[in-house]
């Protein structure tokens, strides 16, 4: 239950920065819910990552879509993408911090594509690459760096305690 009020808390913060921020293209976009789910992913269980991805992209579809499936399915992959690519790197600062700004550019990609090939965005290669992007991946990254020790001090998993 800690988790997922975080996860909201985090979600809640990221629509009060869209909903002030959101001017144009140049804007960065901050990706608090997907970078808590990525923590919750690594420091955390995978299947509460999975089942969080899937409430919580369920959810943004919902708020800010019109179209229902597109977050619900990159929520629950790219934070799973993260365990297990730093299951085989290793989970440091540097590492973590890394493999979740380049697991962001992809979850960029991914939504530009999908979002392209059904016809739902105007925004250009060029826009995407030159305005965007850079923007996005620094408030990002910066946000990862910020939320590193709140997020593996309140998600990491701790024993359940024996009873008899």
């Amino acid at each position: 239950m800690r988790v997922f009020i975080a996860l909201f808390l985090l979600f809640l913060i990221e629509g009060t920065w869209a909903a002030i921020f959101s001017w144009h293209y140049a804007t960065p976009y901050l990706l608090l819910t997907l970078i808590g789910l990525m923590f919750v992913s690594l420091f955390g269980r995978w299947e509460s990552a999975l089942g969080f991805g899937l409430v919580f992209g369920l959810l943004y579809d919902i708020v800010y879509t019109d179209l229902i499936g597109i977050y619900v399915f990159t929520f629950s992959l790219i934070p799973l993408l993260v365990s297990f690519v730093l299951k085989y790197i290793g989970e440091n600062f540097f590492s973590v911090t890394i493999t979740c700004t380049f697991m962001i550019l992809v979850f960029t990609f991914s939504i530009y594509s999908i979002m392209t090939a059904i016809g739902g965005t105007m925004m250009t290669v060029h826009t995407l690459l030159v305005e965007q992007i850079p923007g996005t991946m620094i408030v990002n990254a910066v946000a990862i760096a910020i939320l590193y020790y709140p997020m593996t001090r309140y998600v990491t998993t701790r024993p359940a305690p024996k009873r008899g």
